[in-house]
């Protein structure tokens, strides 16, 4: 199966939710103008509402599948017949004071096919957002795709668990910061190559209160080795094909790392630190 995916490097306006989304309507627009065959369209982290919004998420968080970026994205992305995954600050349906960092799958008829929660909260996430507990891999009409959100690439076993699921493409949604580019280089290389796995992975650029971002949003093939990247600290989008039987070709050939594992030897990984 061979699918096309684009990777939107922007800039947030803090707090500006309609001006965000209008921005994100603008991409993909112009992603599917130069590159219609798209299938899917990815953005960053906490698009919809900024990073640095502390005690605002409040205001800003959306509920599930109810919120105003999910009706406008929704609409888009079935007027254009494309997927898209962007990240947004969400409120617990019932538990009205709980919010979570999360990153939403809309699929191409405008539904909300699912939503995952970040697991891995870094820094001052911790006071306002409340750590997900679960992977959800989306099965789609394009594909098992796993999610994740910034930090949580830096933990080989969340990516590790979508490969053990059957995940066709890890798609990430970051805030990466400055100046820890050669870490984001590295992360998403290893988490492709430790798994044999596609990722497409977008990151903001800009600057919000005290945090910059750089930007260098990838598409990664399965052995690690960058399809296309976005270095410059600009705004624009990535494209590529991604033929998932490139992957299960690679896996029963030369790169036999799920028929070589030992499961047994590795209880230590999940003992708490």
């Amino acid at each position: 199966m061979k699918v096309n995916v684009s990777c939107v490097q922007m800039e947030p306006v803090m707090y500006h939710v309609d001006e965000n989304i209008s921005k994100m309507e603008s991409y993909i627009d112009t992603v599917m103008i130069e590159h219609p065959e798209t299938n899917l369209i990815v953005f960053p982290e906490l698009i919809a509402s900024g990073y640095e919004c502390n005690e605002e998420f409040h205001a800003l968080a959306e509920v599930v599948p109810y919120g105003k970026s999910m009706k406008r994205i929704g609409a888009y992305a079935k007027k254009h017949g494309v997927h898209v995954i962007y990240g947004f600050p969400e409120q617990d349906s019932t538990l009205t004071d709980v919010l979570y960092n999360s990153s939403v799958f809309i699929d191409d008829n405008g539904n909300v096919l699912g939503v995952y929660r970040k697991v891995h909260l870094f820094g001052n996430e911790k006071t306002y957002f409340r750590s997900g507990c679960e992977y959800t891999l989306i099965h789609s009409s394009i594909g098992k795709i796993g999610m994740m959100i910034c930090y949580d690439t830096s933990f080989p076993e969340a990516a590790r668990t979508y490969a053990l699921r059957g995940a066709d493409l890890l798609v990430i949604s970051t805030n990466w910061e400055k100046p820890y580019e050669a870490d984001w280089d590295l992360v998403t290389r290893a988490r492709a190559m430790d798994n044999i796995v596609y990722i497409a992975a977008a990151n903001r650029i800009g600057f919000d209160t005290t945090l910059g971002f750089f930007g260098r949003s990838k598409i990664v093939g399965p052995l690690g080795e960058p399809i296309r990247e976005l270095n410059e600290e600009k705004e624009g989008y990535i494209f590529a094909e991604l033929d998932y039987e490139l992957s299960l070709k690679l896996k029963s050939g030369y790169y036999t790392i799920f028929k070589d594992r030992k499961p047994d030897t590795y209880s230590m990984v999940c003992k708490k630190y």
